[in-house]
């Protein structure tokens, strides 16, 4: 009696750890798979903020395109600036000013009260020449900021090259179409705030290109972004990010005191809950497959590479950033539709992996532009013979529909770290040395 007693014993203890081991396991597994679903409508409702957010600074920024055409229009003589302007900056909170600088010198602002301290030669400035010439010689626009403006209140700039194209077809760099943006009226019209009314902490940054520290642009709380989800906003020569997080956290504490009693209670479900999860780890893993490939060639797309790149650099791994550009793209696609321009494209992909081994990565990151992700440490004659290898691949001709193209690509590099110790001066150099070459091509 007394064995059979024990025995008994032995089995109500091993049941009791057994049972409290499976609760202690389904508690976690039901604590992770809440945490998974909360951060998955957090990404959801992400995703809808970044598209507003990148429409409205996009469409924000088009306003220098518009005072491009002012000058443009006229051979480069600036014809009613100030009713033009009028029309742009009426009844928009956001703007505290537009501007154009020919060679660049401001000489037009509008509206001039308030902004008396815009005036003035942006290449002898130190606080505007750095910006000011990467913007000329690149021909790309610049996003500046956010800073304190001269003339007070906290401000981001975008200053729009210009350039005039003579009988000859040649092009003269005439000077900058400016935007000064306040902070934080630009965001009022996209409502930030509603995420605050769902929950949210909220924060946009971005590394600041000088310091390469942390630079808060406008949050509601102050937390800290390494738990948080967060996709990123694309601006002229840079990126902002976007991160939120649950007021609560992931998962709220009295959610975890009912998980722990319910599991108690029903350890039986945990076959479903396994399922479940390994179904959401599933479509999870579908979902960043889809989010992160670009439907037409099949290639990772730019979030892709941005997150790839931040890896690398995270963990320290050299490697070689390709910039690549499809000269005279456009010119294909005028002359011969879109459809031949896409599968021009799609060959440049397919040609482009053919030159990469398995560990090399690429992307397509614009319209004709593709980014090659490569491993380190392997010298500069290698990767000048990939190079050499990748402009000879994708320049064979090619034969799409019975018309042959006779394509052309510019490629720059940049090796990190041995050049660049950032993801953002790694772009800018390889980018750089890309339009370098291009701009060596059409002179």
């Amino acid at each position: 009696m007394e064995k059979h007693s024990k025995k008994k014993r032995w089995m109500i203890t091993g049941i009791s750890v057994t049972l409290a081991l499976a609760s202690v396991c389904m508690v976690v597994c039901l604590y992770m798979y809440q945490k998974n679903s909360s951060m998955r409508n957090a990404r959801y409702v992400l995703r809808g903020e970044i598209s507003k957010l990148q429409y409205a600074i996009d469409s924000q920024l088009f306003t220098t395109k518009a005072l491009e055409v002012i000058v443009t229009s006229n051979h480069g003589e600036v014809v009613n600036f100030d009713k033009a302007a009028e029309s742009l900056y009426e009844k928009d909170a956001s703007i505290r000013s537009l501007q154009l600088a020919p060679d660049g010198n401001v000489t037009y602002v509008y509206p001039l009260e308030g902004n008396e301290e815009a005036f003035g030669d942006l290449f002898s400035d130190p606080d505007r020449k750095t910006e000011a010439e990467y913007a000329r010689d690149t021909g790309k626009m610049t996003l500046a900021g956010p800073y304190e403006l001269s003339q007070g209140g906290m401000g981001i700039v975008a200053r729009n090259p210009i350039y005039l194209t003579n009988e000859d077809g040649q092009k003269t760099f005439w000077g900058f179409s400016i935007v000064v943006l306040n902070v934080p009226e630009i965001f009022d019209e996209i409502n930030l705030k509603a995420l605050n009314g769902q929950g949210y902490k909220y924060k946009i940054w971005r590394i600041h290109p000088d310091t390469g520290k942390v630079q808060n642009i406008i949050q509601n709380a102050d937390f800290s972004v390494t738990d948080a989800v967060e996709d990123v906003i694309q601006v002229p020569n840079g990126t902002w990010h976007l991160s939120i997080i649950p007021k609560k956290g992931w998962v709220p504490m009295e959610y975890i005191w009912i998980e722990s009693i319910v599991c108690s209670l029903i350890l039986v479900l945990a076959v479903m809950v396994i399922n479940g999860i390994l179904t959401s780890a599933e479509q999870k893993k579908e979902l960043a497959k889809l989010v992160n490939t670009d439907p037409l060639t099949g290639l990772h797309n730019g979030r892709y590479f941005m997150n790839c790149l931040k890896e690398f650099v995270l963990q320290n791994r050299p490697c070689v950033l390709y910039y690549l550009d499809m000269d005279r793209f456009k010119q294909i696609n005028d002359r011969f539709g879109h459809d031949i321009g896409d599968k021009f494209l799609k060959e440049s992909a397919a040609r482009m992996q053919k030159c990469l081994s398995e560990e090399d990565l690429a992307f397509r990151t614009g319209g004709d532009e593709f980014t090659v992700l490569a491993a380190g440490g392997k010298g500069d004659e290698f990767y000048e013979k990939l190079k050499e290898r990748l402009k000879e691949e994708i320049g064979r001709p090619y034969i799409l529909s019975e018309c042959t193209l006779h394509p052309h690509v510019s490629i720059g590099y940049a090796r990190y770290p041995e050049e660049q110790e950032n993801a953002e001066a790694l772009i800018r150099q390889a980018d750089q040395r890309m339009y370098e070459e291009k701009r060596q091509i059409h002179h």
